[in-house]
Parts: structure tokens; C-alpha cells; sequence
């Protein structure tokens, strides 16, 4: 069947017939594996710092940092991983069709699309703040990791108080606007996901007419300009690049190279620090804060898998069934809500529990319980997503609604 490993022909749009409500199957899938990623590293790190091995005062040999089962919970790479795939996803409908008003209307609707979740889960930690539910520095003070007990890092005053004014401002508009960590951490992102969500619609534009030449040209002088205004703005490049190139050509990979590109992704997905199966990757690491070797092994990591996803009619099959599709509808209220339930209800159960029982057994009943909790809050608020953009959806369309002639 494959003659040949790799075929490349020109496209109009070349991609698996394997989508859901317009959406590549596989690649929400993809996110939502992402999503549970990084809970499961904001998990460990909360109650045992020291199998993570980011944390000072633990002894690195024991840590997974440095082996390539760190892939498994490696939350930074999976945060990166949501913007590759964003970049990509974003501009598909445009570079299939190459009608702008589907990216005025992309545009128009983004902060939209995004808000209502922010907002509901800022107003949830702000409910638990107020009411006395946090109890993340009795865990921290119990799992000895300095991350949970600055609340993610967020280092709450003595004289802190919860403010409703406050957390509505926070869930509305400075969540997309810097880098909020006072209700809950993980907003961080959002401001990565807005502005990036708006060079990928720009760069779209910009090579829907472009010869490969001048295409590859843009796409390198975006990366440049991005990399001095925001690192992690790099990936949504790349994904846009990714996404011109599979919508402009089409991508058939034999199962064996499909394979091989989702293992390498795997791999470089597992990076975090240049040591152990990963130390010949310290020549390229950044002594900055930003960190940029990771935000680029990360992105290629993110490019490979899905290369490897969509480039094999097999391989994207598999992760369109049903189960993958709901791991994808919850996908962002299981990202935004896993936070303030970390704080509150797991941290309340490993206060009551770690004291009579093993750290082995207390994260495994802690951790059963929580999933379960922040699964079923996903869903519940996945519902409410679901109706959330069907409104936004209709309020885009009339406000970008071209004028009679």
C-alpha cells in the first residue's frame, strides 16, 4: 500500500475525513490528553515534589526529570502543545477555503469564545476563597512542595481579600491582558492564547496566495519577530506553518513513519531540563527566564505529533472514536477548573488522609477522587460551553454580516 514512505501532492484540502462539528477529531483528542497532562503535573507537584524533581532539596536520581516517562505528566510541554495546535486549528477553515470573512468572523468572536469559562472559573475560586474551602497550605506544608503553597506562585499577601470587583475584572480582562495568579494560576495562558490566536489569523492571510518561497520566508521572519515579543507566541507560528502546508499539499505517510514521527514527538515531549536521556540537549539550552530551548523542543514536538496524527489515515482514525471525542469536549473547563478543585478539594483530602496513611496510597485515593470531581465539573461545564458558543457563534455571524450592495 505504500510504496513509497512519504507521498506529497499539491491540495486544495488535503486533510483526513475524520472531523467532528468541523473540528479534526484527532487533534481535539490531542488536547485532550494536553489538558489531562497538565493536571496530572500540577498533581504531582503538589503532593510529591520530589517525583517531579523541579523542586529544591529532593534528590534529583529519584526524580523523572531527565527520563523520558516525564512526557507522561509533562505540563510545560503540554501547555505548548495547546498552542501549537491552535495555530493550527484557527486558520484551517481560511486555508481550506480562502474566504476572509471566515477569519474576520474568527477574529470577531475570539475573546467571545474564550471569556465565558475564564470568567465562571475565576468567580469559582473567588466562591472558595470566600468561603474558607482552601486548604493548600496545610497540604504544602505535608507534601513540602513550595509550589502549592504559594497557591502556583501566586504568593498571596497576609492581608489578602477575595474581592468579587476584583475577580470579575480578572476573569474578564486581565486574564487576556498579562499574567493573573490571583485567583487561579493557570490563566497564565490566556494571554498567550489571545494574541496568538490573532497572529495566527494575520499570518494566515498573509500566505494564503504565497509561493512556497515567499511562504517559508513569512513564516521565518513571524518566528524572529515573535521570539523578541513573546516566546511562546513561536508555536502558534509553526502550527499556522503546519497548517498551510497540509491544506497546500497533501501529506500520506506510511504507518512506519507515521509511527516514528509520534514516537520522536513523545521523546522530545518528555524535555524539561538537559540530563539524563536529554543531556546532549544542553548545548541549546537558554540560561533566560523564558526558557526558549523548551518552548522549541516542545513545538517541534507538537509539529511531529501531529504530523504523524494526520499524516496516517489509521493513525487518525483510532483517535476519532467516541471516547477521544469526549476527552476533547473537555478538553478547556477540565484545563480552567482543575486548579481551585486541586487547592481546595484535593488538598482537603490529602490533609486528612497523609497523616495515617502511605504517600503511595494517599495519592492514590486522593488522585481517584479528584479526577473523577474535576471530569465530572468538566463535563458539567462543557454543557455549558457548548451553549455559550452557539450564542457566540450566531452573535459573530450578524455582527460580521457583509452589507447588502
Amino acid at each position: 500500500m505504500y510504496a513509497n514512505p512519504v507521498s506529497l501532492a499539491r491540495a486544495d484540502a488535503a486533510l483526513p475525513a475524520t472531523q467532528v462539528s468541523g473540528k479534526l477529531a484527532p487533534l481535539e483528542a490531542l488536547r485532550g490528553l494536553a489538558a489531562c497532562i497538565v493536571v496530572a503535573w500540577h498533581f504531582f507537584w503538589a503532593f510529591d515534589p520530589a517525583r517531579v524533581g523541579i523542586e529544591n532539596g529532593f534528590d534529583p536520581s529519584a526524580a523523572m526529570v531527565g527520563s523520558v516517562g516525564l512526557a507522561s505528566i509533562d505540563g510545560p510541554a503540554a501547555v505548548t502543545l495547546f498552542f501549537v495546535l491552535s495555530g493550527f486549528v484557527l486558520p484551517l477553515g481560511f486555508f481550506r477555503s480562502g474566504r476572509t470573512e471566515l477569519v474576520v468572523r474568527a477574529a470577531a468572536k475570539r475573546w467571545l469564545r474564550l471569556v465565558c469559562l475564564v470568567m465562571l472559573a475565576v468567580l469559582l475560586s473567588w466562591l472558595l476563597f470566600r468561603c474558607g474551602l482552601y486548604r493548600y497550605r496545610e497540604a504544602a506544608q505535608l507534601s513540602q512542595s513550595n509550589w502549592l503553597g504559594t497557591f502556583g506562585g501566586s504568593v498571596h499577601q497576609p492581608d489578602f481579600s477575595p474581592s468579587l470587583l476584583g475577580a470579575v475584572l480578572e476573569g474578564s480582562l486581565f486574564a487576556f491582558l498579562r499574567e493573573p495568579a490571583t485567583y487561579d494560576p493557570v490563566l497564565w495562558t490566556m494571554r498567550h492564547e489571545f494574541f496568538g490566536s490573532f497572529v495566527s489569523f494575520f499570518l494566515a492571510v498573509m500566505l494564503w496566495r504565497a509561493r512556497p518561497a515567499a511562504a517559508l520566508w513569512l513564516l521565518l521572519t513571524a518566528a524572529v519577530v515573535v521570539h523578541s515579543a513573546d516566546p511562546f507566541l513561536f508555536a502558534f507560528v509553526a502550527g499556522t506553518g503546519l497548517a498551510w502546508f497540509m491544506t497546500r499539499f497533501e501529506l500520506h505517510l506510511s504507518p512506519t513513519l507515521a509511527l516514528a514521527c509520534v514516537a520522536a514527538g513523545i521523546f522530545l515531549f518528555g524535555y524539561l531540563e538537559p540530563r539524563g536521556s536529554y543531556a546532549a540537549f544542553a548545548v541549546v539550552q537558554d540560561p533566560g527566564p523564558m526558557r526558549f530551548d523548551r518552548i522549541a523542543i516542545h513545538t517541534a514536538s507538537g509539529l511531529l505529533i501531529i504530523t504523524g496524527l494526520l499524516g496516517n489515515d489509521r493513525f487518525a482514525r483510532t483517535f476519532a472514536n467516541p471516547p477521544f471525542r469526549l476527552l476533547g469536549r473537555l478538553s478547556f473547563p477540565v484545563y480552567l477548573f482543575h486548579f481551585p478543585l486541586l487547592c481546595s478539594l484535593a488538598s482537603t483530602l490529602f490533609v486528612l488522609f497523609r497523616p495515617s496513611g502511605s504517600l503511595h496510597g494517599t495519592l492514590l485515593i486522593v488522585g481517584a477522587i479528584y479526577a473523577s470531581v474535576v471530569f465530572a465539573v468538566g463535563y458539567a461545564f462543557a454543557r455549558v460551553d457548548e451553549a455559550w458558543l452557539v450564542w457566540v457563534n450566531r452573535f459573530a455571524a450578524r455582527l460580521t454580516k457583509p452589507e447588502p450592495l
